[in-house]
């Protein structure tokens, strides 16, 4: 809205560059342009202010279609004020001296014009067009109905307007009948929705199987690998075992050489000491006998008196002890006889 301050009983009016004032004076236009800023008597002046920028007037049809169905169109146009003098001739665009407002609501009047002036043409297009086709097509069908109509409309072009364009925003059936008319389309979309997760499990199950049979062609792999590695394990430890039995097998024959060796050498260390020994009691035997010999020859030749002591010699010698000792008369006498012979003799 346009800016009004007051200065005594003056008032200065100050208007944006998108709002065209008509200011009369006495009857007579004296001022009028887009974005006027000046000073002016209030009690001789009478100010129009019109929007020159494009406006947009939006209105709701509801009309059954032929085959009688609910149908809703909303559509929006834009229209601009081509000659302001001529709107402001034909609608009240007046403004107060105090405040700068409208004194009436013009554009709600232009709003209700074009409604009324776009609703015809739409409402002949959907009465004699099925449900069908005006859900389809009927969008394009009723704007370029609507333009064709208001552009031929010579009361339009009398009160100083112009259409800019008509946009129709939907044009759609009743909740209801919009429910039960998505519903194969929703249903195709869930059932296609469906296919895709059936899909995608089979997709899966398929991922599954063959990450599966790599597990499984994995785990063949590792047995064999483990096969193998058990083979091979199984050759190095009857390597080792037949290198360990050759080695003590060489071993043995060694100890058994060295203990040959040396029960050859201990045989021969027995032999040779067997034989001293031998030699030894053999000389010793030898000698024994020659002194026996020599002892027996001694004793042949000697007096029976003589041996007879001898012999009390060597009993004496081996016996410890004498507890009693008995002595016969006839063993005394007949060596006191010899004796005594022995002695005479000599």
């Amino acid at each position: 809205m346009a800016s009004i301050s007051r200065l005594g009983p003056l008032r200065h009016l100050r208007a944006e560059p998108n709002q065209y004032i008509l200011h009369y004076k006495n009857g007579r236009l004296a001022r009028r342009g887009p974005g006027l800023a000046y000073w002016f008597n209030p009690l001789s002046a009478a100010v129009a202010q019109l929007p020159v920028e494009d406006c947009e007037a939006t209105f709701l049809l509801q009309e059954r279609s032929s085959d009688f169905q609910e149908v809703t169109v909303q559509c929006t146009l834009t229209y601009r004020v081509a000659d302001p003098e001529r709107a402001a001739a034909r609608v009240n665009f007046s403004i107060s001296m105090h405040s700068g407002h409208w004194a009436e609501q013009p554009l709600e009047r232009l709003t209700s014009l074009w409604s009324q002036r776009a609703l015809q043409p739409a409402r002949s297009y959907v009465t004699s067009t099925p449900l069908a086709d005006a859900l389809r097509t009927g969008a394009d069908a009723i704007r370029g109905r609507i333009i064709e109509t208001l552009n031929a409309d010579t009361e339009i072009a009398a009160m100083g307007l112009t259409l800019v364009t008509v946009l129709v925003n939907r044009v759609s059936p009743s909740a209801d009948l919009e429910k039960a008319l998505q519903t194969p389309t929703r249903e195709a979309i869930q059932q296609k929705a469906d296919e895709a997760s059936f899909q995608r499990r089979a997709l899966a199950v398929e991922k599954e199987r063959a990450i599966k049979e790599n597990e499984l062609a994995t785990e063949v792999e590792l047995a064999k690998r483990q096969e193998q590695l058990i083979a091979q394990q199984g050759a190095n430890r009857l390597l080792e075992v037949r290198q360990m039995a050759d080695a003590e097998k060489n071993r043995t024959q060694a100890e058994a050489e060295r203990r040959t060796i040396e029960a050859e050498g201990l045989a021969r260390d027995a032999r040779i000491a067997l034989g001293a020994r031998v030699d030894a009691r053999r000389l010793m035997a030898e000698a024994r006998l020659a002194a026996e010999a020599q002892k027996l020859g001694i004793w042949r030749e000697a007096p029976r008196h003589v041996l007879m002591g001898l012999a009390l010699q060597e009993f004496a010698g081996k016996v410890s002890g004498i507890n009693h000792l008995n002595l016969s008369p006839d063993l005394l006498g007949q060596s006191l006889q010899q004796f005594l012979r022995d002695q005479a003799d000599q």
